[in-house]
């Protein structure tokens, strides 16, 4: 940590491992490129370029050719708007990873977007999408010279709530320069009804999407060269119930064969049935190890040629997957240079059912090699969904630890509730890294009860060295939880946090500073603001490079230095708070609030009172509903902004915050005591018990600066020099205040200054 420019700053690397999350997957954002066997339909495209609605829903089941005929529409001469393409995979069920891809899209369709100021917003945390980010993309939006479609395609992945409440914010704020379209298999959870009221909703649906005779006599003309007659080309496409897929699933089963009528007189037209048979029609015509390459490769959502020498064990995959997209098999290419493709959905799955019925004990070695490839690429998501897949509970659990605090820091925390769930309960019971990475997840989103749950599994187990987070031991782990987040009372807080700073010898270690600025924090609460100023100075410039922890460390360090009198030191120590808050995207994030807190303390001590409540209540807003992830700089809050209430004259208000403050500290009265006392005399200044405001008698200004002053353990001289006087003058300043108070000591004026709500 070193001082800059009167500011602060954070220097030092962490030693927590980072994953790379602000780089966009780019296969995912170029729409599909034409391919030979595609079938025009000129109107289908006519229909979607003039359609004017915000929203264009393209939404039928699988194979229905949703992705392709929207392709189609980009690529037309009636076109001439540029797309923002995004295909989505069940990564994107994260808000952060989502709009992070949207905006990305958005930026390489239209080159004038400006897209830095919305990045800025997604990282971090908890980034604040509805509240910011969203506004900052419709605002851009609004000031591009000519319209864009956003293209959301396969949307039917996408389940979490706040994706889809997201979504339909912008859908309600969409200026007329932007349209959106949503290629899904299912209806979405958005207010369609009152879009289609309004006029805003275009629709095509299965019965537009259905392949008539004209359309399927094109498509087995391109893919087969089988010569059918009319009357068998009408049963074909009866058969298939214009499904366009079955229909291509049926020219690929043509190709070659001795008597395509009888063919099309032994189709049926049940899907599940037609998946089956057809891909085994074309499956089995294909050599060998064409065959094993493709049932061992289905495990993968994407695949490049490195990726799948590694899972399949071949050595020429490059000229096999040359072949298999000469031959059109279902192959996809997901980027402009063909390095990166993924198979036909509905391909994938009959070539993993016959892979499970042929080689079934072969998916978890399979599945944990595309894991170990992904592993070392970088890409933690897919490694640890591989790893999941193959059963390999430990390996999962090794990964979701390594990178935990990467992606929750990096606004990805509902990937990690993801992979929580899916490691199952009785997997975390069974690893303590495993609970480890669970309950740290829990607490930072208030999850206290899973928090309990998983805490005694870490500290029942063995092992002692250090974890893949960088945090010295699963005894530290739990040490820092209790010390951190205070869930059992002020006590075991202190008690805990004290542990885990003797855990925590490396100053280099963010963890470091975690645990001294938890001793610090818990020690200021306790009403010891004296031994809390060296652990959190510790913490300040031992250099924490984790944006939470510095913001936690400058702030509490304002706090107390503030109950010590030392008040410029307080607003610095305040504003490189809010700084690291607002660099770090977390400023209206529960975990910056506590920023919020120290810069209205700041604001307090020098009278300006409206803008020291401005900041306690912005505070309380990121907090109010997240007592879950501590209560503790939510009850600090409470206590600072109620004298301030009452000192505007809003008694009631500030009655009813101290009613907030005493349901906490009644729930968790161990350790408590100087919580309970500060709630006490600020109980009695409401209700009449002591006079507040000022003395009879009332100081002058530079007379409360002393007094302030006189809080602390600074000597007469020391306070001199802190307010540029000299020691005689401190000393007549201190008599006329004692005169004034009616006091003899420095104690009773520090008292009866607080009795008065002088500070």
């Amino acid at each position: 940590m070193q001082q800059a420019g009167g500011g602060w700053q954070v220097v030092g690397a962490s030693r927590v491992p980072r994953a790379r999350l602000d780089a966009p997957i780019e296969t995912k954002l170029h729409a599909p490129g034409p391919r030979a066997e595609w079938v025009q339909r000129p109107g289908l495209v006519e229909y979607l370029a003039g359609a004017a609605a915000r929203l264009i829903l393209v939404d039928a089941p699988a194979g229905f050719g949703k992705t392709t005929l929207v392709a189609q529409w980009r690529r037309s001469p009636a076109e001439a708007r540029p797309f923002a393409w995004v295909s989505l995979d069940r990564g994107d069920d994260d808000p952060g990873r989502l709009w992070w891809h949207v905006v990305c899209a958005l930026q390489r369709a239209c080159p004038q977007f400006r897209s830095a100021e919305i990045l800025a917003a997604l990282r971090g945390p908890a980034p604040e999408i509805a509240d910011t980010a969203l506004p900052l993309l419709v605002n851009e939006l609004a000031t591009l010279a000519s319209p864009v479609v956003i293209v959301l395609d396969d949307y039917h992945v996408i389940t979490e709530r706040g994706c889809h409440e997201q979504v339909g914010f912008l859908l309600t704020h969409l200026p007329a320069s932007a349209q959106i379209v949503l290629v899904t298999r299912a209806d979405p959870p958005l207010p369609l009804a009152s879009l289609r009221a309004a006029g805003q909703l275009a629709e095509i649906r299965a019965p537009q999407l259905r392949f008539t005779v004209a359309d399927a006599t094109a498509l087995v003309r391109i893919v087969s060269a089988a010569q059918l007659s009319e009357p068998d080309l009408a049963d074909l496409v009866e058969r298939a119930e214009g499904w366009p897929a079955g229909v291509y699933l049926a020219a690929l089963s043509l190709r070659g064969h001795p008597s395509p009528g009888a063919f099309v007189r032994q189709f049926t037209g049940d899907n599940r049935f037609i998946v089956d048979f057809l891909a085994e029609e074309v499956f089995s015509r294909q050599p060998a190890e064409i065959q094993q390459f493709l049932t061992r490769t289905s495990i993968l959502g994407r695949f490049c040629a490195p990726l799948c020498d590694a899972v399949a064990g071949s050595a020429d995959t490059a000229a096999i997957i040359e072949v298999l997209e000469r031959e059109n098999l279902f192959l996809v290419p997901l980027d402009e240079i063909r390095q990166w493709f993924r198979y036909h959905h509905l391909f994938a799955q009959a070539l993993r059912s016959r892979l499970a019925r042929t080689e079934p004990g072969a998916l978890p070695a399979l599945h944990g090699r595309a894991s170990a490839w992904h592993a070392e690429c970088g890409s933690t998501d897919e490694a640890v969904g591989h790893a999941l897949a193959a059963g390999d509970g430990t390996r999962a659990a090794e990964l979701i630890a390594r990178h935990w605090y990467a992606y929750i820091n990096g606004g990805r925390a509902a990937t990690v509730r993801g992979w929580i769930r899916s490691l199952g309960d009785e997997a975390i019971a069974a690893s303590p890294l495993a609970a480890h990475s669970a309950a740290w997840t829990a607490a930072l989103s208030g999850d206290r009860e899973s928090v309990r749950r998983w805490l005694p599994v870490m500290e029942a187990a063995p092992h002692e060295g250090r974890l893949p987070d960088g945090i010295s031991s699963l005894k530290s782990s739990a040490a820092l939880l209790r010390g951190v987040f205070g869930f059992e009372g002020l006590r075991a807080m202190r008690r805990s946090a004290r542990a885990a700073a003797e855990l925590e010898t490396d100053p280099a270690s963010p963890w470091y500073a975690l645990a001294r600025a938890a001793l610090g924090f818990s020690l200021y609460l306790s009403g010891d603001p004296g031994a809390a100023t060296a652990p959190l100075e510790d913490a300040v410039f031992s250099g924490p490079a984790i944006p939470m922890v510095a913001i936690l460390a400058f702030s509490a360090l304002s706090l107390v230095a503030g109950e010590l009198g030392r008040l410029p030191r307080a607003a610095e120590l305040a504003e490189a708070a809010r700084d690291l808050a607002i660099r770090g995207g977390i400023s209206d994030a529960p975990q910056g609030a506590i920023a919020c807190t120290a810069v209205g303390a700041a604001r307090a001590a020098q009278r300006r009172l409206a803008e020291a409540r401005a900041e306690f209540e912005h505070a309380l807003r990121s907090r109010r509903g997240w007592m879950g992830i501590s209560p503790w700089p939510t009850v600090e809050t409470l206590l600072r902004l109620t004298p301030v209430l009452a000192e505007l004259g809003e008694r009631p208000a500030a009655a009813g915050l101290l009613d907030e403050a005493r349901q906490v500290l009644t729930a968790l009265p161990d350790g408590a005591e100087a919580c309970l006392a500060r709630l006490a005399r600020l109980e009695r200044k409401l209700t009449g018990g002591l006079r507040a405001g000022p003395a009879a008698v009332p100081l002058s200004e530079r007379e409360v600066a002393v007094l302030r002053l006189l809080r602390g353990t600074l000597s007469l001289r020391e306070i001199g020099q802190e307010l540029c006087l000299s020691q005689n003058t401190i000393k007549t300043h201190a008599r006329a205040i004692y005169r004034k108070l009616g006091v003899s000591a420095r104690a009773e004026a520090v008292a009866k200054g607080r009795d008065l709500n002088i500070f």
